[in-house]
């Protein structure tokens, strides 16, 4: 009676102990990678994608909000996922911007391999033209991302912090989520006689 009672309180022992080493080094990953990220994040902002070219101008993207969320009433940004919704209230979406026919924007953000695409238009580039074709090609990264990838994205759910764990699929997406970014700005650059775009991404 008393060797099975031993037995039993060892074998709770070992499983509390067990169950700390679990949430220890759990815990350590989750430290270790967020250290990661304010890295990534740093060296990102240090090393955001610019042309070599000349940069001619830089285009914000504003939204009407309510006051009661900015108090001037004025979103600094579009939001990636949904911008659909937000289109509407875009300000001076019909302007046009870039008047040139054709144009190379750069994604590289939260990407570690830098994504370029090309549009084209007769008639230049409207601010809301532009906002619904970066958006569209962030969410076909993204579930390209997803679908090339052998590590997936963890759930919401699942997840032991907020940030997105990064993926190996073809972009190397890490850091963020879709519904986590936000285009505030585009950088447009002229070199030789091409036009190249960089986007500002909050997050």
């Amino acid at each position: 009676m008393k060797i099975n009672f031993l037995i039993v309180i060892l074998s709770l022992s070992f499983c509390i102990s067990c169950k700390n080493k679990a949430n220890q080094t759990a815990k350590d990953s989750d430290e270790s990678y967020e250290k990661t990220l304010i890295k990534r994040e740093n060296e990102a902002a240090k090393n955001e994608a610019k042309s070599s070219g000349i940069l001619v101008k830089e285009i914000l993207f504003e939204i009407n909000a309510d006051k009661k969320d900015f108090e001037d009433g004025i979103q600094p940004w579009v939001n990636i996922e949904k911008s659909e919704i937000e289109l509407p209230n875009l300000i001076n979406k019909d302007e046009v911007v870039i008047t040139e026919k054709k144009i190379t924007v750069i994604i590289d953000y939260p990407l570690t391999n830098i994504y370029k695409f090309d549009l084209k238009s007769e008639k230049g580039f409207t601010k809301e033209y532009l906002v619904q074709e970066i958006t569209k090609e962030y969410q076909k990264l993204y579930k390209e991302e997803e679908k090339t990838a052998t590590i997936k994205t963890v759930p919401m759910k699942e997840r032991t912090m907020y940030n997105r764990n990064q993926t190996n699929g073809k972009y190397g997406i890490w850091g963020h989520d879709l519904a986590d970014l936000a285009l505030s700005s585009i950088q447009v650059y002229k070199e030789n006689g091409n036009v190249i775009l960089t986007l500002g991404i909050e997050s």
